[in-house]
C-alpha cells in the first residue's frame, strides 16, 4: 500500500496488527485513522501519524469520573487485571478523577483469577469500606470469574455499586441474576446530532449488499459498532487534505494538487493535532491529543434488569443526563442509592467525639471571654489602667483571638472549599492582629522610654500605629487572595489505616502532599519575621515594667507566640500520613498561644474592672460611704475625722503604687494619691480626685534591695493585715525621705507637733478643713505645701508630669 503512493490509511485488524501497520505508515509519514469499535485500548504514542476516532482509554475513563461525580459520590475503588491496557486505563481514570475532586480509596491488582487470589482481593476491598467499584478488565473469562466470585461472597448485593467500562450487552455471559450491574458503552446513535441524522437518512436509502450476513438487521444495526467513527475517519482525512494541507502547502494549492497527481505529496506535517479542525461529524465532536487519542467521547450508562440491558443516562467528561421515565436500579434490585463508604472511621475531630468536644468548649469559652472583655473595655475605657493599655489595640487583640478560636471551631465541622479558605484567612489574619498590635504598642513604649520625659511625636499616636498594623495585614491578605483567585481548592479523603480516613483540603501546586501551598509559605515567613520583631522589642523594653504596667505581660506574650508558632510550623508541613499528629499539634499551638495571650493581657484588666465595679456597688449599698467617698477632700476628712482636739503631722504625694499579689502578672502599677500619718501608723490610698479611698494600718517600711528593683527607687510597706504595697519615687533623696516618714518613731512625731498647730507640710490646723484646699508639689517632689492650686498631669503610661503641655497617647 505504501509503495502504491497512497496518501492516507483507514483501517484496523486486531490491536497488535493495527500498531504494526501504524508503524509502517508513520515511517512513511502517511496519516492513518483507526475506527475500531472497542471501548478502550492503549494509545500508541510511538506511532506519530496514527489517530483514533474511536475511544481509547482517556474518554471512557473521563466519562466514568464524570459519572461518579454526578451520581453524588466522592470515594471509589478500582479492581484491575494487570496488563498494559488495564494499567493505561486505571492510570487515566485516576488522573481524570482528580479533576472532579474524587478520591481513590483502594487500588487492587489481580494477577490471576484463581479463587484464592480473587477472594483475598475482594476481602481487602471490603475492609476499606469502599462500595463504588470500577472493574477494569478486557478478557471476558477474567471478568466472568471476578463477577461470579463477588456475587457468591455477597459483594454484589444491596449497598454496592459495580461499573464496568465494557459493552456487556455484547457478552455471551448470562446476566439474569445480576440486576443492577452497570456498564458504559459507546453511544453511536446521536439522534440530536444533525450530522448523524443526515448520515442515517443516507444509510436507510442504500441497497442491502448481497453478501450481508443478516439483511433483516441492515437498517437496525448498520451504523452501530464503528460505522460513524469510520465515516468520520474518511471525512477528517479528506478535510485535512483539502482545507489544511492544500491551503497551506508550500508553493500553493495548485502545487499541492499537482504533487498529489504525481504521487509526490508532502504529508509530513499531518500529525494527529493537524486534524483538530473543529469537526463535528456523525460520531460527535472530534479533537485529538498529540498522541492521537480523542479528547472527547459520547457514552451511554446502562444496567441489567432480568438479564436485559436498560440505558439510563448519556454522558461524557463534561455532560451527564439521566434519561426521562427511567428509574436507576442498583444491585439488590433497589432504587435506593448506596453510600460510597461504609464501616469506616474518620479521624477528623468533630463535635461528636470527646477530643472535639473539649477543643470546642475551650474555643467557645475563649470567644465568650473575648466578647465579654470587649464590652467591659468599651464601658470602662476611661479607667486609667484600661486607658493606658490603649482600648483600640485591645479591641484588635481581642478580634485576633476570636479569629484564632474560630479557626479551631471550623476544624470541627465538615471540610468544604469555603471552610478551607476561611481557615486560611482567619488564622493568618488573627495572628497578625495579635502580634501586630503588640509590636505597635511595644514600639511606642520603646520610643517613649528612650527619653520618657521629652518624647512628643505624632508617629506614636494610635492612628499612625493602626496604619502599621494594616500594612502588616496586607502582606497576609494579598498573597492569599491572589492564590485562591487563581487556584481551586478541592476536598480529598486520605486513607490512613485499613478502615480509617481523614478528609483534608487539597491545594493546587502544593509543597507537601497537597496540604501546604506557596502562598501559605510566604505568609508563614512573614509571620516569622513579625515574631522576631516582637521578641526584639520585648527584649528592649524589658526594664521599663516599673513605668509601663503591661511591659512584662507583653514580653511574656511575645515569647510565647514564638513558641506557639514553632509548634504550629511542623503541623503545617507534615503530610496527610501524619494527619492525627498534625491536627492536634495545630490545636495545641493555637489554643495554647491564644489562651496564654488572653490570660496574660486581659485577666489583669478584668481584675481591675471587677474591683472598680465592686467598689461602685459597695458605694451604692452604703449611702454614708458614698457621701464620704465623693467628698473632693476625702483623704483630709479621713485623716481628721476623729481629730477635732488633736493635731497630726501628715504627708501627701502622688506616687506609682502596686499591690503585691501571688501572681505578678495580675498586679499592675497605677498612679495613686497617698496620705501618710506616721503618728497613727496609717496611710490612705485614693484616686487623684480623692475618690475610692482605702485606709490601711502598717507595721513597717523597707527599701527594696532585689537586684531587679534596687535601681528603681522602690520601697515596700507591710500592712497589719499582711498585705504588701510597693511605692516608687523619683530619686534616692525622695526614697530616703519617704522611708523615714513611714518609719518615724512615735516620740519623734509627737515632739515635732505643737498643741495648737498641725502641719500638712507646713499648714495651720484651721486650714485642714477648708473645702477648696489644693496643693502644689515643692521642689522636693512629694512634700506638699498648700499654696496656689495647680493640677498635676499624668500621661497614659503612668508617668508623673507637671508640665501642662504634656502629650497623651491614647
Amino acid at each position: 500500500m505504501t509503495n502504491s503512493y497512497i496518501n492516507a490509511v483507514i483501517g484496523d485488524v486486531t490491536s497488535d496488527l493495527t500498531k504494526a501497520s501504524a508503524s509502517v505508515t508513520s515511517l512513511a509519514k502517511i496519516p492513518q485513522c483507526s475506527a475500531a469499535p472497542g471501548l478502550f485500548g492503549s494509545s500508541d504514542k510511538s506511532s506519530t501519524y496514527l489517530f483514533h476516532t474511536s475511544s481509547t482509554s482517556i474518554p471512557p475513563m473521563s466519562a466514568i469520573a464524570s459519572w461518579i461525580s454526578h451520581m453524588g459520590w466522592r470515594q471509589y475503588a478500582i479492581i484491575f487485571t494487570d496488563n498494559v491496557v488495564e494499567q493505561d486505563a486505571y492510570t487515566n481514570l485516576i488522573e481524570q478523577s482528580e479533576k472532579f475532586g474524587l478520591n481513590l480509596v483502594n487500588l487492587i491488582s489481580i494477577d490471576n483469577v484463581d479463587d484464592d487470589t480473587v477472594e483475598s482481593a475482594l476481602d481487602d476491598m471490603n475492609l476499606t469500606g469502599a462500595r463504588i467499584v470500577i472493574l477494569i478488565t478486557t478478557k471476558l473469562y477474567q471478568q466472568r470469574s471476578i463477577l461470579s466470585k463477588a456475587k457468591n461472597m455477597g459483594y454484589m448485593s444491596k449497598g454496592w455499586v459495580w461499573l464496568l467500562p465494557n459493552d456487556l450487552s455484547r457478552s455471551d455471559m448470562n446476566f439474569s441474576s445480576y440486576d443492577g450491574l452497570m456498564y458504559i458503552s459507546n453511544l453511536w446513535n446521536l439522534t440530536d446530532n444533525p450530522a448523524y441524522a443526515e448520515l442515517y437518512q443516507t444509510w436507510q436509502s442504500q441497497p442491502v449488499p448481497a453478501n450481508f450476513s443478516d439483511p433483516t438487521n441492515w437498517n437496525k444495526t448498520g451504523l452501530s459498532f464503528g460505522a460513524t467513527q469510520t465515516y468520520s475517519c474518511l471525512e477528517l482525512l479528506a478535510l485535512g487534505i483539502n482545507r489544511q494541507a492544500l491551503n497551506e502547502y508550500e508553493g500553493g494549492r495548485s502545487k499541492g494538487l499537482q504533487d498529489l497527481a504525481n504521487h509526490t505529496f508532502n504529508s509530513s506535517n499531518m500529525v494527529p493535532t493537524f486534524y483538530n479542525l473543529n469537526y463535528n461529524g456523525p460520531a460527535g465532536f472530534m479533537n485529538f491529543s498529540s498522541s492521537g487519542d480523542p479528547e472527547e467521547g459520547n457514552f451511554q450508562a446502562s444496567y441489567f434488569l432480568n438479564g436485559v440491558s436498560v440505558p439510563y443516562a448519556h454522558l461524557n467528561s463534561s455532560f451527564f443526563k439521566l434519561l426521562s421515565n427511567v428509574d436507576v436500579i442498583y444491585l439488590g434490585n433497589t432504587t435506593e442509592k448506596p453510600k460510597d463508604l461504609v464501616g469506616i472511621i474518620y479521624l477528623n475531630p468533630t463535635f461528636h467525639d470527646s477530643a472535639g468536644i473539649i477543643v470546642g468548649i475551650l474555643s467557645i469559652c475563649g470567644i465568650f471571654f473575648c466578647i465579654l472583655m470587649a464590652i467591659l473595655i468599651l464601658l470602662f475605657r476611661d479607667l486609667k489602667p484600661i486607658m493606658i493599655s490603649s482600648p483600640v489595640f485591645c479591641y484588635l487583640q481581642l478580634l485576633g483571638l476570636v479569629m484564632c478560636y474560630l479557626t479551631v471551631l471550623l476544624n470541627l465541622v465538615y471540610n468544604t472549599p469555603a471552610n478551607c479558605i476561611a481557615r486560611q484567612f482567619l488564622l493568618s489574619m488573627g495572628f497578625v492582629f495579635i502580634i501586630g498590635s503588640i509590636i505597635a504598642k511595644n514600639f511606642r513604649i520603646y520610643k517613649i522610654y528612650q527619653n520618657v520625659f521629652t518624647t512628643r511625636t505624632s508617629r506614636l499616636k494610635a492612628p499612625y500605629l493602626l496604619r502599621m498594623v494594616g500594612i502588616f495585614q496586607l502582606f497576609v491578605i494579598v498573597p492569599l487572595v491572589a492564590w485562591n483567585a487563581v487556584y481551586r481548592i478541592s476536598i480529598n479523603s486520605y486513607r490512613v489505616g485499613r478502615n480509617t480516613y481523614c478528609i483534608y483540603c487539597q491545594y493546587a501546586t502544593s509543597l507537601n502532599s497537597e496540604r501546604f501551598n506557596l502562598a501559605q509559605f510566604f505568609v508563614l515567613l512573614w509571620v516569622f519575621i513579625l515574631i522576631i520583631v516582637a521578641a526584639f522589642l520585648a527584649f528592649k523594653t524589658r526594664n521599663v515594667s516599673s513605668k509601663w504596667s503591661e511591659s512584662k505581660q507583653i514580653t511574656y506574650v511575645s515569647y510565647n507566640l514564638g513558641v506557639s508558632a514553632a509548634i504550629l510550623i511542623p503541623a503545617m508541613l507534615f503530610t496527610s500520613k501524619d494527619y492525627v499528629t498534625t491536627t492536634y499539634l495545630q490545636f495545641a499551638a493555637i489554643l495554647f498561644g491564644a489562651s496564654f495571650t488572653l490570660i496574660a493581657l486581659f485577666v489583669p484588666k478584668f481584675t481591675v474592672i471587677s474591683k472598680h465595679i465592686h467598689k461602685k456597688w459597695r458605694k451604692l449599698m452604703n449611702a454614708e460611704q458614698v457621701n464620704s467617698n465623693t467628698n473632693p477632700n476625702i483623704q483630709l476628712n479621713m485623716v481628721t475625722e476623729r481629730t477635732q482636739d488633736f493635731t497630726y503631722e501628715a504627708h501627701e504625694g502622688v506616687l506609682p503604687v502596686k499591690k503585691v499579689t501571688r501572681f505578678d502578672l495580675l498586679s499592675i502599677w497605677t498612679l495613686k494619691r497617698i496620705v501618710l500619718v506616721p503618728f497613727q501608723k496609717c496611710f490612705i490610698i485614693s484616686d487623684k480626685s480623692g475618690e475610692d479611698a482605702n485606709f490601711y494600718n502598717y507595721d513597717y517600711c523597707e527599701v527594696m534591695t532585689k537586684s531587679s528593683l534596687e535601681n528603681r527607687h522602690i520601697f515596700r510597706v507591710r500592712t497589719e493585715s499582711g498585705a504588701y504595697f510597693l511605692f516608687q519615687v523619683y530619686d534616692q533623696d525622695s526614697l530616703e525621705r519617704w522611708v523615714h516618714w513611714f518609719n518615724m518613731p512615735d516620740e519623734q512625731v509627737s515632739s515635732k507637733i505643737s498643741k495648737d498647730e498641725a502641719t500638712f507640710g507646713q499648714v495651720l490646723s484651721d486650714q485642714l478643713f477648708q473645702p477648696t484646699l489644693s496643693y502644689q508639689h515643692s521642689s522636693q517632689h512629694y512634700l506638699s505645701n498648700f499654696t496656689q492650686p495647680t493640677t498635676p498631669h499624668v500621661n497614659s503610661f503612668g508617668v508623673v508630669a507637671y508640665d501642662t503641655t504634656w502629650q497623651r497617647y491614647d
